[in-house]
């Protein structure tokens, strides 16, 4: 079994992962606010979030995580070091996921693991691969084949980038990286091509 990249301070990554079997792990409107509620109590203090998309049956979300000094406020830190370790950092989202799947499991009467393994990232190391990333996440809902174009998808961050409602997601970042909110909503009119 390969080893999953460490979560490290500063670094940005693609977080994801896919229900056991052909199960889904959202069955109603109210399972996607309990896991978008959890989302924000356990990793948007320790995260900053650029895109989601909650499908029925996997998850992605675009993060990076917080600089150290703001890490050391939330996290415990090794005694030796004196820095946050990247298992707790780990833990933070595990944490979130597992208390999900139980309260999942709880209301649908159902037992056993929920998701497919521990959760899944990626580095995301260029700007380019930014663009990709958050057009790739807002897409999914498309290559699936639940909606015709991601506006139409309401449990993703796009449809947030066009409103003034407060919001996690650090928007302003992300505009300034496809240039301005035209070319954002313009890039997301295009298919995207997933080979």
């Amino acid at each position: 079994m390969q080893n999953k990249i460490q979560l490290e301070p500063e670094i940005y990554y693609h977080i994801y992962n896919h229900a056991n079997g052909f199960e889904n792990f959202f069955n109603d409107k109210y399972d996607y606010q309990n896991f978008l509620n959890r989302y924000i109590k356990y990793i948007v203090p320790i995260c900053e979030t650029f895109a989601y998309c909650l499908m029925p049956n996997h998850f992605h979300f675009f993060v990076q995580v917080k600089p150290e000094t703001e890490l050391i406020k939330i996290l415990k830190i090794n005694n030796e070091t004196h820095k946050v370790d990247s298992d707790t950092i780990s833990y933070r989202f595990s944490h979130c996921f597992n208390g999900y799947a139980q309260s999942f499991n709880k209301k649908h009467q159902r037992k056993g693991s929920l998701f497919r393994s521990t959760f899944e990232r990626k580095l995301v190391k260029t700007e380019k691969y930014f663009i990709k990333l958050v057009h790739y996440i807002h897409s999914n809902p498309v290559k699936d084949d639940f909606v015709e174009n991601v506006g139409q998808w309401e449990n993703s961050s796009y449809n947030s980038f066009f409103s003034n409602a407060d919001s996690f997601l650090k928007k302003d970042r992300v505009i300034k990286y496809f240039g301005d909110l035209e070319n954002f909503k313009f890039i997301h009119q295009k298919s995207y091509n997933f080979e």
